[in-house]
């Protein structure tokens, strides 16, 4: 049985500081974010409780804290163990969402499980579960010469598996998890020859996905039009379709935020914005309290992240260690680069979160349980340090 207080202490005397302390002050921040906001979520869905997302978040930044401390006392040997079993879980869920899951905003695209108040987002979780699998697996073939066919096998069809039930309905998510997943073998020094194998295969794949979707649109989901659609307005720059104007008003926002400024919840294209507390959260921010402070500051405290994650990897000689500390970093510090890319107009709508700062509870809760893995192994390591 877990003693948190007794956690909360050790915790205290043997967790990453900065690490912490930033996790802290995003944290603050995201209830600045979700009051900018939450008035226009209100008045969106014409709720008579103007504060109603704000206790939202509230709730969720709750159980994200449970999840945090019940993840950095869970044995990090786990992940290791049981990875197949996980694996197997999440296939599940995705293919449970693909065939009954919700839609929303009009373009039925079932990615939610209803679950009472809270609807979950599975994509969200594979891909955080598919690096867990991946360093582990990377971990199990340490110093171990294996053919790719036998790769293919244990580890291979089963990324191939989950990718291919996260494409169906979410193209960019699923082109994160493949992208994340083929760093992290590079990184783990799985072989550059295997992994040139893997993505002619992935490629092959599309195409017959493709083909199969253009064939069969009655059957087969066909979310890849949308994505390329998506990349021809953001290159059109004469396009004033509705979807493209969306980028132009975060461009607004963050124009209007000038330098210095403090006006919380003053933001005008909030009101304007259909994803101003998710996809252009960042926008928002800037223009309510400025370049300075609302953007290069935010910028700042992911970038420290990325720093922590990196650090606490160096800090340790256990390979899975090592390994799995990338694994789960990854995510939060690439959702980041490219949410605020996305709000500064850098590249096209692609509808990543920005990690504890955009609504949605999913994202919350994966980032918490993360970082809660991230702060546990920095507290094996600085513990073993103290003996």
């Amino acid at each position: 049985m877990i003693s948190f207080p007794g956690h909360i202490t050790r915790m205290q005397k043997y967790g990453d500081k900065p690490l912490l302390v930033t996790i802290a002050i995003l944290t603050v921040i995201s209830f600045a974010a979700a009051f900018s906001t939450s008035s226009n979520l209100v008045n969106t869905y014409r709720l008579h409780d103007p504060y109603y997302y704000l206790f939202k978040h509230f709730l969720l930044v709750v159980i994200a804290l449970i999840i945090f401390l019940v993840t950095t006392a869970v044995p990090y040997r786990l992940y290791r163990r049981y990875a197949y079993f996980i694996m197997g879980g999440t296939l599940l869920l995705l293919l449970y969402t693909d065939l009954f899951g919700q839609a929303a905003g009009g373009d039925g695209a079932r990615r939610w499980i209803r679950l009472g108040i809270l609807s979950i987002q599975p994509s969200i979780i594979a891909l955080t579960v598919s690096l867990i699998f991946t360093a582990s697996y990377l971990s199990r073939q340490q110093k171990q010469e294996t053919p790719f066919s036998e790769d293919l096998k244990k580890y291979w069809i089963w990324l191939f598996a989950l990718t291919g039930l996260v494409v169906i309905y979410n193209n960019s998510t699923a082109i994160l998890i493949f992208g994340l997943n083929m760093i992290l073998l590079f990184l783990g020094d799985y072989g550059f020859k295997k992994i040139f194998y893997a993505m002619a295969m992935s490629l092959v794949l599309l195409i017959v996905y493709f083909l199969a979707a253009k064939a069969f649109p009655q059957y087969i989901p066909n979310r890849i039009d949308t994505a390329v659609k998506r990349v021809m307005r953001f290159m059109d720059k004469d396009d004033k379709d509705e979807l493209e104007i969306q980028p132009l008003r975060a461009k607004m926002a963050i124009a209007s935020g000038r330098l210095f400024r403090f006006a919380p919840g003053k933001s005008v294209q909030k009101n304007l914005l259909s994803q101003s507390s998710s996809d252009f959260i960042y926008a928002i921010l800037i223009e309510e309290y400025g370049l300075v402070f609302g953007g290069l500051a935010v910028l700042a405290l992911y970038f420290i992240l990325a720093f922590r994650i990196l650090g606490i990897s160096r800090m340790t000689e256990n390979y899975f260690r090592k390994i799995l500390v990338i694994a789960v970093g990854l995510p939060i510090i690439f959702q980041a680069l490219i949410n605020m890319s996305v709000a500064s107009g850098l590249i096209p709508v692609t509808g990543q979160p920005l990690p504890i700062l955009s609504a949605g509870g999913t994202t919350l809760f994966m980032t918490a349980f993360a970082l809660g893995i991230i702060t546990h192994i920095s507290m094996q390591i600085r513990k073993e340090q103290h003996e």
